[in-house]
């Protein structure tokens, strides 16, 4: 895998949900237009943009993995098998490659978080084909190497493997990270408590949810303080046909306070949701969920009542112009409201929210083709919001610097 120098002369990263996606599934719509006079300029190219990298860039993730204060990107190579750790200036640009880890299969989905307890960010993997985890221990400088009991199967039976989702969070609140997995081909999620010391036991049961769920949300949507999971339902498995119809519906996995969920199923006007987040999307301090569609010019936008129901909003589903893949939340024009970033194969779209749960397009900024994973956070210590998308049809990385936040 070669990494050009050019790496070192971009910035940004960062977001707010975590998901998943495999290539060979999407089909990209064209020909979205925004309504005249909506584009907004709120974020601005880096330079020397799109920056190229070989190897297939399949997903990207953002966290200090040298332990001196800025952050950092990890992205995951799925033609190379290889994870890359490029260094952060804290500057919004970035160095080469500080370390390349080679793994035995494509990487899927990333998540970093201290998962043995040693102050170290570490980095958890999936596979497309596999119900395997691969834990990557970081050693502090931006190095890493694979654990020990690495892979961890998610799941030790089952009809297929075919893994899309993967987030780490503390689902029991004994202050240490676990691993929670999409299985879309069973249609189920599974969980795997961590010791704090890098190791996991999975859940006496994997929680069933709608067909074909691709990555799911994480939030408290009840105000109990314990995070719960709203999982989607898309459909596209080789039984489509039966599928369609249960397809009208999220799953809302409630936490139980004991490291089991319940499941509830929130009926939507509109089948095939693909990615979902969770957010407070009207300032009353109760969230929120929004949902795109396969392949469907839809979003999806569920009011919450605080105690874990949901109603759809007034208009919802709203139709953008465009099918949305990836779906984050974030205060990007810092009005205090929730604005949605989504990514739609080779573009990122923002939709500006008034605070009410309702949103109105804003831009729409040419990236790489391939552009269906994507992270943001402030990579410059500038008070906004940047995005960076992994490229994966066009071998490069794109670069979104925010708007500067006014103090």
């Amino acid at each position: 895998m070669n990494i050009p120098a050019s790496v070192s002369r971009f910035g940004r990263v960062a977001l707010f949900l975590a998901v998943s996606w495999m290539p060979f599934v999407m089909s990209c719509p064209s020909g979205e237009n925004l309504p005249s006079g909506s584009q907004q300029t709120l974020f601005t190219n880096a330079q020397d943009l799109p920056v190229a990298v070989q190897g297939g860039p399949s997903d990207v993730a953002v966290g200090d993995m040298n332990n001196d204060g800025k952050p950092d990107l990890v992205v995951a190579f799925g033609q190379e098998r290889a994870i890359a750790v490029l260094e952060g200036r804290g500057d919004g640009k970035f160095g080469g490659a500080v370390s390349t880890t080679t793994l035995t299969e494509p990487p899927g989905d990333m998540a970093i978080g201290d998962l043995n307890g040693d102050g170290k960010l570490d980095v958890a993997i999936t596979s497309h084909d596999s119900y395997g985890v691969t834990l990557l221990t970081g050693d502090g400088k931006g190095g890493l190497s694979k654990a020990p009991n690495s892979p961890f199967s998610m799941k030790p039976t089952g009809q297929h493997p075919h893994t899309h989702g993967l987030a780490v969070a503390d689902m029991n609140r004994d202050n240490k990270l676990d691993l929670i997995t999409c299985n879309n081909a069973d249609n189920d999620i599974s969980i795997a408590f961590g010791d704090g010391r890098g190791n996991f036991t999975l859940a006496a049961k994997s929680f069933p949810v709608g067909p074909s769920p691709y990555p799911f949300g994480l939030g408290d949507v009840n105000n109990d303080g314990w995070p719960d999971i709203v999982a989607t339902a898309s459909a596209t498995g080789p039984s489509r046909r039966e599928q369609l119809p249960l397809s009208r519906a999220l799953t809302l996995l409630l936490s139980n306070n004991k490291g089991s969920f319940t499941p509830h199923q929130l009926p939507i006007r509109t089948g095939e949701p693909w990615f979902a987040a969770i957010a407070d999307l009207n300032r009353d301090g109760k969230a929120d969920i929004v949902a795109t569609h396969h392949e469907i010019n839809a979003l999806t936008v569920m009011i919450g009542d605080g105690r874990g129901g949901f109603t759809e909003a007034t208009g919802s589903p709203f139709d953008f112009g465009a099918a949305f893949l990836e779906v984050a939340i974030a205060d990007v024009n810092h009005d205090a409201s929730m604005d949605i970033v989504a990514t739609t194969g080779d573009k990122i779209r923002v939709l500006l929210g008034d605070g009410r749960g309702t949103f109105k397009p804003a831009s729409s900024i040419p990236v790489g083709p391939g552009a269906w994973r994507f992270t943001s956070a402030d990579l410059n210590a500038d008070g906004a919001t940047d995005i960076v998308t992994s490229n994966s049809e066009g071998n490069s990385l794109s670069v979104l610097l925010g708007l500067r936040r006014n103090n």
